[in-house]
């Protein structure tokens, strides 16, 4: 069984490289809307979590999703695979930590590197270096397959950097989740599709644009795949992210 959060696509293109044949990973942030927080694991099941890596550490969903989650037998084998553009810093261990809480011990952390998708903070690679990475990516994400299949267990040890980076940085993931710093400008056609893929219901529409009812979201860039929505300034001008994979189902 395998659960995933995207925002711009990266972690489920993950998820779906590690799924068997017939098998589909659930998305936890639609099973955390269903109210959905209880499953049942076949025998010798293993459990997967596949997520990005955001200022450090995970997002605010996986964790809640976490901390939620019941499975009908503790897994045999349970690992997590990361997203990111450089470093997973401590994310696996505070989704160690999160898991341990539910009494599941974490047995491997994968990670694999992925195109930037942080729009707030960075300007993208041109085409050609994102294909290039997505080309490494597919590879990584091939023997990760295989280590899964075989079970591997891999010692969990976060270098005291990576935990004093998630440490430092992870404060202001909470700070900058504010819903506040998002608008929409003229570019906005009032199609609805920003609302429609906000993970964490976010947003609404209301007299044809869309608003945003919560005062903070996950902050996973999937309402920024529209060049009409901007987080403050820091987004004017700026290209946007999308995996292939969604361009492509979406």
């Amino acid at each position: 069984m395998i659960f995933y959060f995207t925002g711009t696509g990266n972690s489920y293109q993950a998820a779906l490289a590690l799924c068997g044949e017939g098998e589909t990973p659930l998305d936890l942030a639609k099973c955390l809307r269903e109210g959905r927080g209880a499953f049942d694991l076949e025998e010798g099941e293993a459990l997967g979590i596949v997520c990005p890596v955001y200022y450090g550490g995970v997002p605010s969903t996986v964790l809640e999703f976490v901390r939620s989650l019941q499975v009908s037998n503790p897994p045999e084998y349970c690992y997590v695979l990361l997203t990111c553009a450089s470093s997973v810093s401590g994310a696996a261990g505070q989704l160690a930590e999160a898991l341990a809480e539910r009494k599941i011990r974490l047995h491997a952390a994968y990670s694999v590197v992925m195109p930037e998708n942080d729009v707030i903070h960075y300007a993208f690679s041109p085409e050609e270096e994102r294909d290039a990475v997505l080309a490494d990516a597919a590879e990584t994400l091939r023997v990760i397959e295989r280590c899964v299949a075989e079970r591997r267990e891999l010692g969990l040890h976060i270098p005291p950097r990576g935990r004093m980076i998630t440490q430092s940085a992870y404060p202001y993931y909470e700070q900058d989740r504010e819903t506040k710093h998002f608008h929409v400008d003229d570019q906005c056609v009032g199609c609805g599709k920003c609302v429609e893929r906000c993970p964490v219901s976010a947003m609404v529409m209301e007299n044809g644009r869309p608003k945003w009812v919560k005062d903070k979201c996950a902050l996973c860039m999937a309402c920024i795949r529209c060049g009409a929505v901007h987080y403050d300034e820091a987004t004017k001008g700026k290209k946007r992210y999308v995996n292939p994979i969604l361009k492509s189902c979406h």
